[in-house]
C-alpha cells in the first residue's frame, strides 16, 4: 500500500498534469517556408546593397563634378560668364546660382577679379551644365532648371541655389523623380500651396503645368 506521503505526491503530480498548458507542436517546415525565408534574406541583402550603391554613386557624381569644375576654373571668369549667358542663362539667374549679386557679375564681366571661392562657383555652374548636357542629354539646361518640380513653386534653380546640385543630377539621370527630389530638398513641400501655377490639359490630352492665367478684369 502507498504511504500517505506517496499518495500526496501522486495527487500533486496528477493535479499538475491537469493544469499544464497544452503546447502546440511546431508544424513541419515546407519548401514554401524555406523559399519565403530565403526571399526575406535576399530582400534585406538587396536593400543594404542598394543603399551602399546609392552612396557610392553620390560620391562618384560629386567627384565627377569637382573634376570638371577644376578644368573650368582654369579659364577666365568673363569667358565662363559669357558662355553661360550664351547657353541662355539670364544674368540674374547666374548671380543667384553663383551666390552673388547682379552688380558683382557685371564687374567680373568688365574685367574686375573675382575671389577664389566666387571664381570656383562660376566654374562649378558651367561644369554642372556640361555634365547635364553631355551625360544626361538635357539640351536646354536653363529652361529645364526653370520647370516647377511636381507642379509646385520649387524649380531646379531653387534646388541648385541651395547647394543640392547632386539631387538635380540624379533627377536628370532618372534615379530620382521630381517628388523624390522635393522630399529630400523640402520635406514639407506637399503642405505648402502656391496659386501661381495651374494644371491644365494640353492639346495632346496630357496634363500641363503653367503659370496661372489672369482672369479678365484682373
Amino acid at each position: 500500500m502507498m504511504s500517505t506521503i506517496d499518495q500526496l505526491l501522486t495527487g500533486d503530480r496528477t493535479r499538475a498534469d491537469a493544469v499544464r498548458p497544452h503546447v502546440l507542436e511546431r508544424p513541419t517546415r515546407t519548401s514554401q517556408d524555406e523559399f519565403a525565408e530565403q526571399a526575406g534574406v535576399l530582400r534585406n541583402a538587396t536593400r543594404f546593397l542598394s543603399e551602399d550603391v546609392a552612396d557610392v554613386h553620390d560620391r562618384v557624381l560629386q567627384i565627377q563634378l569637382d573634376g570638371r569644375t577644376d578644368e573650368a576654373a582654369k579659364r577666365a571668369v568673363p569667358e565662363l560668364l559669357n558662355e553661360l549667358a550664351g547657353l541662355g542663362f539670364a544674368w540674374r539667374d547666374i548671380a543667384r546660382l553663383v551666390g552673388v549679386t547682379v552688380p558683382a557679375v557685371r564687374k567680373w564681366r568688365q574685367g574686375e577679379p573675382a575671389s577664389g571661392p566666387n571664381r570656383r562657383a562660376v566654374a562649378r555652374l558651367l561644369a554642372f551644365v556640361d555634365v547635364l548636357r553631355a551625360d544626361h542629354l538635357v539640351q536646354d539646361v536653363p529652361s529645364w532648371m526653370e520647370i516647377p518640380l511636381a507642379g509646385c513653386a520649387i524649380a531646379g534653380l531653387d534646388v541648385y541655389a541651395s547647394g543640392h546640385a547632386n539631387l538635380l543630377l540624379l533627377h536628370a539621370a532618372g534615379h530620382l523623380t521630381s517628388e523624390q527630389v522635393l522630399d529630400q530638398f523640402e520635406p514639407s513641400w506637399r503642405d505648402e500651396s502656391d496659386d501661381r501655377f495651374e494644371i491644365v490639359t494640353a492639346a495632346d490630352g496630357a496634363p500641363l503645368v503653367r503659370l496661372r492665367q489672369p482672369e479678365q478684369g484682373e
